[in-house]
């Protein structure tokens, strides 16, 4: 390649199909006045352009089955290439026999397409946006062209044979391309760089290089069809031989082939975005340097590419803001390096490298048809950055023979956190080829440490921790102190309350972000598990000051705290922090529970006005059946001190809608003994008698109290009748207690036939309990003579005894006959 190649600039692309041949116009005798340039450029239009007589014409064909193409009609042994350039796909032909493209002028696909003639070929142009591509297939007419999606791109008909390279060292070193059927290599100007582009045809399709490859003098770009090698010293050379294509550099230079072969054979498989080669540090140097000078040599606004270029050489040297620099450079000189979306996301993964998360909006769109393997590993890295492991593991599985392909400083910025996010997502396969691949370096350290833990070595885990903490990265060593104590709770080697006093050192280890957040959650777990909610509630709400943003995430764990502190906490100290923070009460069946335990913990203390109190101020606060919950008892309280007004006024102040059946009727009932208390008995009475079998019990207590014996045990009955089985079954002592009170109302409402069939029915039920012989006392016969005396007598002892006997069961305590 001669150096004036080199140095030319870059081709346009044109706008018009390949002129041709045409007769000079004639002379004109007399020459009028003529226009303005500007004006005759304006009013005369170009001139048509024919094809000349010999061109082969270009046909649109649909083959069965398949989508619209072009064939074109160079004969059986004409080779081919196919690769993209910027926004264009090139089509290269060895063959020289012009093309007539007039068959494509209305096509909505192919119409743009452009033929311009090169030594000894043909080549060309379409513009056609990525990831869209073209498919080659030989027929037998010609080459057929057809659009393809990326993975589609190669000849369905043939195996895949990608091109292999081989790297051969000795004196003269030298890149094989070992292609089958290879034909010529034809020299053309790059459109994208202005670099010269060798570029080699193959006869046949299936030969591709999916995976660019970049050595210090040259580049392989990735190809669709055939091989091609864009020159960056003058001394490159490529040729056709016996193996496919010889690459080779001229007298007196030699090329570098460190990175000339594929890397792992998992990672040559996989797709890439940017250019970012396995080269030793002195070859991405001079890279670097050489790149260097071709932007000094550039116009301002011809230096994207190679500023990009640059910034993927100091990306690979491990120098993110370096390159970001470089790209901010780019962006102020061209405004056309704000809409280039390779710069954009090159400028993404700087930013990620360099820890300003802020900078990495184009990594954060969702993935789209044509994103590469290499995206998906930097949207693992920055998930795993922004702290979601679970999101960043499989991601980074699935590309990590990418990342190991990297060069050396580059791979030792990524792999440790990646390393870090496996294990923490425990993904252990591979995490150990993550650590194997690192080495026993001490940035690594954290993670064995984890990867000896999942694996069920405690000891060697809480070593490893040990010895993390010891070192100069604060983060991972404030990581290892809490992984420590998590695995000495874990092992029982220490209690909940001594992992919380030792949990809470560590939080000074780190400040700041998302790690003492979380920190500060599990200190108030372990303190809250520990019995220690107030310091658990006062830790949240000193968390929630220094992270305002994380309040929806804090507050369930506040209400939480507050409601165990309530619990545990003593009477007066659990009002006063109910006085202190009221707002604090969720509103819930849990929350109306805690505070009507606390308000029977202040009754117990004969404290049930201060008890009322809080119920009414909680109840104010709540809404729904918690409202009525804490109404409800807040009434009965009142009640028990004999204030029915004040009662029914808290009834009718938490009074809600849609309450469940027997919420409802509880305050149905209370309602009911209130307005009885106050005298109005008819009230009350119908109230209940609304309810049926439900209000009868409480309807009884209420006759009874009012001496309406009969109507007392008329509902009783009807109580008994509802909840009582069936003879022979028996009774359990609160049911036999009911069956006593009803006989004592029939004995009061002087009902002797009720009394008889209470005894017919009942009486068997009773024997042996310790309430027979006083139902046998309220249900006997009345006394009819002096043969009843001796009767009488023994019904007068079980009556004063019947005091105590009750009393003992209620206390729980034995009783003798």
């Amino acid at each position: 390649v001669e150096r004036q190649a080199r140095s030319a600039p870059a081709r346009p692309e044109r706008q018009a199909r390949t002129p041709a041949t045409a007769e000079p116009p004639p002379t004109l005798a007399a020459t009028p006045p003529q226009p303005e340039p500007a004006q005759a450029a304006a009013a005369a239009p170009p001139p048509p352009t024919l094809p000349p007589r010999n061109a082969l014409p270009v046909r649109l064909v649909t083959p069965p089955g398949q989508d619209r193409g072009i064939l074109i009609p160079y004969p059986a042994g004409s080779g081919l290439a196919l690769l993209r350039r910027g926004p264009s796909i090139l089509a290269v032909f060895d063959q020289a026999e012009p093309l007539n493209l007039d068959a494509l002028r209305h096509d909505p696909l192919f119409s743009g397409l452009e033929a311009e003639p090169l030594p000894g070929g043909m080549l060309l142009r379409l513009r056609l946006a990525p990831p869209a591509g073209l498919r080659a297939t030989r027929e037998v007419g010609g080459w057929l062209l057809q659009p393809a999606r990326p993975a589609e791109a190669r000849d369905p008909g043939a195996a895949d044979r990608g091109i292999p390279i081989e790297a051969e060292s000795g004196a003269s070193p030298r890149l094989l391309l070992r292609a089958s059927r290879a034909g010529a290599v034809l020299p053309l100007t790059d459109p994208e760089t202005g670099l010269p582009l060798l570029v080699g045809t193959v006869q046949e399709g299936g030969q591709s290089l999916p995976v660019g490859r970049r050595l210090p003098e040259l580049d392989l770009p990735p190809t669709l069809l055939g091989a091609a090698v864009l020159a960056r010293s003058d001394s490159i050379a490529m040729r056709t031989a016996a193996p496919g294509f010889v690459i080779q550099a001229g007298a007196g230079a030699r090329l570098a082939l460190d990175a000339a072969a594929a890397g792992p054979a998992a990672a040559t498989a996989m797709t890439r975005s940017f250019d970012l080669p396995a080269l030793p540090i002195p070859a991405l140097t001079e890279r670097l340097r050489s790149l260097q000078a071709e932007i000094a040599g550039a116009p301002p606004l011809a230096r994207l590419v190679q500023r990009r270029a640059a910034a993927e050489a100091l990306l690979s040297l491990g120098l993110p803001q370096e390159a970001q620099a470089m790209l901010r450079v780019a962006l102020a000189e061209d405004p056309r390096a704000a809409q280039d979306p390779q710069a954009g996301l090159l400028g993404a993964v700087a930013a990620l490298l360099a820890g300003r998360l802020a900078e990495t909006e184009p990594l954060r769109h969702p993935p789209g048809p044509g994103d590469t393997d290499e995206l998906t590993l930097w949207r693992a890295m920055l998930a795993a950055a922004l702290g979601d492991a679970r999101a960043a593991a499989p991601g980074l599985a699935a590309t990590l023979p990418l990342l190991l392909d990297y060069p050396v400083p580059l791979r030792q910025r990524v792999l440790p956190a990646a390393a870090l996010a496996l294990a923490e997502a425990g993904a252990l396969p591979a995490l150990k080829q993550a650590l194997a691949a690192g080495g026993g370096g001490a940035e690594y350290g954290l993670p064995r440490a984890m990867l000896a833990e999942a694996e069920g070595r405690p000891a060697e885990a809480l070593a490893g921790y040990d010895q993390v903490a010891q070192g100069r990265d604060r983060l991972a060593r404030a990581r290892a102190l809490r992984r420590a104590v998590e695995l000495r709770l874990a092992a029982g080697q220490i209690d909940r309350a001594q992992a919380a006093r030792a949990l809470e050192a560590t939080l000074f280890a780190w400040r700041g972000d998302a790690e003492e957040a979380a920190s500060r959650l599990r200190l108030a777990e372990l303190r809250r598990e520990s019995g220690d909610s107030r310091g658990a509630l006062a830790l949240l709400r000193e968390t929630e000051a220094l992270f305002p943003d994380r309040g929806p995430q804090l507050r369930p764990a506040i209400a939480e705290a507050f409601l165990m502190a309530l619990t545990q906490e003593p009477p007066l100290a659990a009002v006063a922090l109910f006085d202190a923070y009221p707002e604090m009460l969720p509103d819930s069946d849990r929350g109306a529970a805690a505070v009507i335990a606390l308000a029977d913990r202040l009754a117990a203390l004969d404290l049930a006005d201060r008890a009322a109190v809080l119920l009414g101020q909680a109840a104010a606060r709540a809404a729904g059946p918690a409202r009525a919950s804490l109404g409800l008892r807040q009434a009965g309280l009142l009640l028990g001190e004999r204030n029915a007004s004040a009662a029914l006024a808290a009834l009718e102040a938490s009074d809600a809608a849609g309450l469940p059946p027997p919420l409802a009727q509880e305050r149905v009932i209370l309602a009911a003994r209130a307005e009885a208390r106050r005298g109005q008995l008819a009230t009350a009475t119908a109230s209940l008698q609304a309810l049926d079998a439900a209000g009868a019990e409480p309807l009884a207590e209420i006759l009874a109290e009012a001496a309406e014996w009969p109507g007392a045990a008329a509902a009783l009955a009807r109580h008994l009748r509802a909840t009582l089985p069936p003879p022979p079954a028996t009774l359990d002592p609160a049911q036999q207690r009911l069956l006593l009170r009803q006989a004592a109302l029939l004995a009061l409402a002087g009902d002797e036939a009720g009394i008889a069939t209470l005894r017919a029915e009942h009486a068997a039920r009773l024997e042996g309990s310790a309430l027979a012989p006083a139902f046998a006392a309220l249900t006997a016969d009345q006394l009819r003579g002096l043969a009843d005396l001796p009767r009488l007598q023994r019904e007068l002892e079980v009556f004063r005894s019947l005091p105590g006997r009750l009393e003992a069961l209620r206390a729980g305590g034995s009783v003798t006959r």
